[in-house]
């Protein structure tokens, strides 16, 4: 199974701009290249949005927005499954806004809207907090689960440390894949265009938050792929983490494997090819 992360630098507010970023570093890819796709948290909007009257002109409901318009368009494509972040209204109820991704089949048919259920600070002047952590059943890929960025951490940064709500579901709903849109923040303010390594203080510290999922000993749950798509670059001064991952746990062995990563500042195509068996 061929998984990808697309991480690149959004630019607040220019969608279009932004989504022809995106399609071009995908042009050259065909079906059979890429079994799931994964793009960052909010990719074509960019992040950093103030209040609601600031995000509201690039709102999107959950069927027709430009982001999922793009997510269809590429899963038939590619023939591959798509998930990407956008900034999302409720038909029906326009006061409520969520911070959003899609998870779009490889037919284009839309299978699950995921809402940030744990919100950061930025996401709060904004968003409302999505209903609860989830995880589905999906034809050809067993149980996946579905994270945005502050989801890995502890709730608010008000729990203890020791508080694993995220990777504590996912492990009673014995997830098997854990799809995870990032804007994540660098550790290094130090911004370098030519630096290609991977943040691994940022890495280490997504293992830790999937601890639960890394020590549980459960020999009979086969391991676990886990996959983070973060962005890169600069928005309103805050400097993004990149390092987009795509980790195996072996939860019989407590081990996790860092199967690839792009650097903090690449702006590319990461594709893994990931056994689909017990042996990931």
């Amino acid at each position: 199974m061929k998984i990808a992360c697309l991480q690149f630098n959004p630019k607040l507010g220019e969608i279009e701009k932004n989504q022809n970023f995106a399609s071009g570093l995908l042009e050259s890819y065909k079906p059979g290249d890429i079994d799931i796709l994964v793009l960052p948290e909010m990719a074509f909007t960019g992040y950093m949005f103030k209040s609601k009257e600031h995000i509201k002109p690039y709102l999107e409901d959950a069927e027709t927005g430009i982001t999922i318009r793009w997510a269809k368009a590429q899963a038939i494509r590619l023939r591959s499954f798509v998930m990407v972040g956008y900034p999302q209204i409720v038909k029906g109820n326009p006061d409520i806004y969520y911070n959003s991704i899609c998870f779009i089949g490889r037919d284009g048919e839309l299978i699950e809207t995921y809402s940030k259920h744990f919100l950061y600070t930025t996401d709060e002047s904004w968003a409302n907090e999505g209903p609860e952590f989830k995880a589905i059943n999906v034809d050809s890929l067993g149980k996946v689960g579905f994270g945005i960025c502050m989801d890995l951490n502890r709730y608010q940064f008000k729990a203890p440390f020791d508080v694993y709500e995220f990777a504590d579901f996912h492990l009673q709903q014995r997830t098997k894949i854990v799809l995870c849109s990032m804007a994540w923040l660098s550790n290094n303010d130090n911004y370098n265009d030519n630096d290609n390594n991977h943040e691994i203080s940022t890495i280490n510290y997504w293992c830790n938050r999937l601890s639960p999922l890394i020590l549980n000993n459960n020999n009979d749950i086969g391991n676990i792929l886990v996959v983070v798509c973060n962005r890169t670059g600069i928005e309103d001064s805050t400097t993004f983490a990149g390092s987009s991952s795509i980790l195996s746990i072996s939860p019989s062995t407590g081990s996790v494997h860092l199967l690839g990563s792009l650097g903090k500042r690449q702006e590319s195509i990461m594709i893994i090819d990931v056994p689909i068996d017990d042996d990931t």
